[in-house]
Parts: structure tokens; C-alpha cells; sequence
């Protein structure tokens, strides 16, 4: 059975797909508790962490799990950019949940004309732990940085699969050591977010900060960069990928690239007409345009200082604070001036925030 249905995925253009038979990941239960201990744990991530464990929690009936890799970044080199904001490769295009979601959808269809069976989809949103459960499946190893990296398509993978009623033979898993003594990753981090010998404190990766709703800190803004949605630099810098840049493809990444002086005007609706379909849409346009500020300030946009400057007046807090932290990177004695005077009428939290900015000197 499992040879048919990789026949079938093949036929369908899959070419990265495996199997398993482990359901019960109660191993990792001291990784995750000591991650959550530490607060390396991201807010996105289960906080039961017994629901993580173990597959028949999502789905009872389940037996085993065909699990598959679709690449994408073909071709990809970064768009160089002096004034634009910037969304990671994994945004390009459909939603890959969606993408993913549909074809797991017309796999399960497929097998069913030979096996009659019942099945769960899963891509990305479910408690589980997805990579792991990958890396069982055989569809790659987990690199330093703690991403699943397959031998043939490097990291560049967006990962699925099917929890199935399936009876299937299941293989020994192999567990390679895939970095080996490269730690390039590590190195160009940037702030500092995996570990010398693997693993990732979450709450200081860029892709993450760039999705929280929380507070971020100070020192994390600097090496946001320009960054709007995500962050691709501890797999750009990969020797497993490589091979995925010489490819030659027909994909625009320029419209990756955000235009910060529309973001910081656009509209709820137009946000998702023209966002909407994006991966990294599902933030809303209000973390995507803190984020905007934080560009604006790290690019060191001096003709949008008074954009800036508007913002102060913005009914959100959220934008307000990072508002007041771009306006002091672009000019900071007049920002000083112009924070000083909004004192009077913000409540405490604000203006203690206005006050620690200004002492920071940025």
C-alpha cells in the first residue's frame, strides 16, 4: 500500500513523501517543558502540552501518517531593497495552508479509489509537532536551526500530512546529523536566536517578532531589518539550499517587496484585497504596519519622518509606541521635542514608554 500511494503522490508531482506508524511522541514531553520553562516557547504553540503528545488527541482512529513536502523558493535570490519593506519567500503566492490543505485533499481522494479509509489534514495549524512528525516520516533531518531539511530540496519545504486509519508497514526511522560541524546558521542569526548547539529560543527570532502581538524588546528592533513578515536569513545562508537558488524560474519576488508609505495609509478592506491571499496576511494590517515603523526606522527613512509623526495620534497603543520608537531613529532631538509635549495626555504605560525611549538616546 505504501508503494501504491507513493506512486500515486508522484503522479501528482509529490516527490517528497514518507510514512509513519509512531503516534506517541511522549519523548518530547521534557524538550517542551523545559523550552516552556525557559520561555523559548512562542505564544503560537500549544500550551497544553499534552495535547502535543499524541496523535490520536487530533484524530482517535488514527494508525499511521502519510506525510509529504512540497518545495518552494525555487530560484529565489533577496530583492534588494533601500526603501521598501520586505515579507519572507514563504509568503510568496497562495497561502501555502491553503495550497497544501487542497493538495492533501486530492491525495486522500486519489488513494481512495484503492483503499477505502478515513483521515485527518493537517498543515501547520494543529497542535502536533510537525516537524518531528516529519522527520519520522523520513522526509528530512532537523537542522541546527531547528527547521526539517530534506537531503535533495534543502529547508525550503512546506510540510503536511494526512493522519490516516491506514494499517501501514512502518519503517526504522534513520536520525542523521545533517549540519554536522557547520554552524553558519548560528553565525548569522540575527539576534542571536539558535543555539550553539541547536535548538531556538523563539521569543528572540525574527520571524517570530514579527509576528507577536506582545511587546518587543528594544534590542530586538535594530535587527528586524526591514522585515514585514518573516525572516529567511538562517536558511538563505544554508549550504543545504544551494541547489535551490540555481534554478531557473518565471517567479516575480519583487512582489514580496511593500511599499511602507501605502502601508502606513492602507485600509482594513484594502489590506486584505490586496494582501489577503498572502500566507503572512493572517497577522492583519496592524502588525504588519508596527512593523512597517520599525523598518521605517531601521532603513532610516528621513522622508517619512513626518508619516512618523502622525501616527502619534493613532487611537492604537500598539502603533503609538513603536511610532515614538521610529520617530527618535530618524531625528532624535526633534522627536524628543514632540514626545515631550504628547506627555500630558497619555495614560502611565504610554508614558513611561515615551520617557525610557528618550533616555535610550537611539
Amino acid at each position: 500500500m505504501k508503494q501504491k500511494i507513493t506512486e500515486i503522490a508522484n503522479s501528482m508531482g509529490i516527490d517528497i513523501i514518507g510514512f509513519t506508524s509512531l503516534l506517541d511522541y511522549g519523548y518530547l514531553k521534557d524538550l517542551l517543558i523545559n523550552r516552556a520553562d525557559k520561555e523559548y516557547n512562542s505564544e503560537f504553540e500549544e500550551n497544553e502540552i499534552n495535547k502535543r503528545l499524541d496523535v490520536r488527541n487530533i484524530f482517535p482512529e488514527c494508525k499511521s501518517i502519510i506525510t509529504i513536502g512540497i518545495p518552494y523558493a525555487e530560484g529565489y535570490k533577496k530583492p534588494v531593497t533601500k526603501d521598501m519593506g520586505l515579507l519572507s519567500v514563504s509568503s510568496y503566492g497562495i497561502d501555502y495552508h491553503k495550497k497544501l490543505s487542497c493538495i492533501l485533499y486530492n491525495l486522500a481522494v486519489e488513494i481512495k479509489k484503492h483503499k477505502c479509509f478515513e483521515y485527518a489534514i493537517c498543515v501547520d495549524t494543529s497542535p502536533l509537532v510537525d516537524k518531528e512528525i516529519c522527520r519520522n516520516a523520513q522526509l528530512g533531518s532537523c537542522g541546527k536551526n531547528t527547521l526539517l531539511i530534506n537531503e535533495s530540496y534543502g529547508s525550503f519545504i512546506n510540510l503536511g500530512y494526512l493522519l490516516t486509519d491506514l494499517e501501514l508497514d512502518d519503517s526504522e526511522t534513520i536520525y542523521r546529523n545533517i549540519c554536522g560541524d557547520c554552524d553558519i546558521c548560528i553565525r548569522s542569526c540575527p539576534n542571536n536566536a539558535i543555539f550553539k548547539d541547536g535548538g531556538l529560543n523563539s521569543k528572540k527570532c525574527v520571524s517570530y517578532l514579527t509576528q507577536t502581538k506582545n511587546y518587543i524588546p528594544v534590542d530586538y528592533r535594530n535587527n528586524m531589518s526591514n522585515q514585514i513578515y518573516g525572516c529567511d536569513v538562517c536558511q538563505l545562508v544554508c549550504p543545504k539550499n544551494k541547489a535551490n537558488y540555481s534554478k531557473n524560474t518565471q517567479n516575480d519576488y519583487t512582489e514580496l517587496l511593500i511599499d511602507l508609505k501605502e502601508l502606513m495609509h492602507i485600509s482594513n478592506k484594502d489590506f486584505i484585497k490586496r494582501y489577503g491571499h498572502l500566507s503572512g496576511s493572517w497577522r492583519g494590517k496592524s502588525v504588519w504596519k508596527r512593523n512597517g515603523l520599525i523598518a521605517i526606522g531601521n532603513l532610516q527613512l528621513l522622508s517619512m519622518y513626518d508619516t512618523v509623526k502622525e501616527e502619534l495620534d493613532n487611537p492604537s497603543e500598539l502603533i503609538r509606541i513603536y511610532a515614538a520608537w521610529s520617530l527618535l531613529k530618524l531625528k532624535n532631538e526633534d522627536a524628543c521635542d514632540i514626545l515631550n509635549s504628547k506627555l500630558k495626555y497619555e495614560d502611565d504605560k504610554i508614558k513611561q514608554e515615551y520617557i525610557k525611549l528618550m533616555e535610550l538616546k537611539l
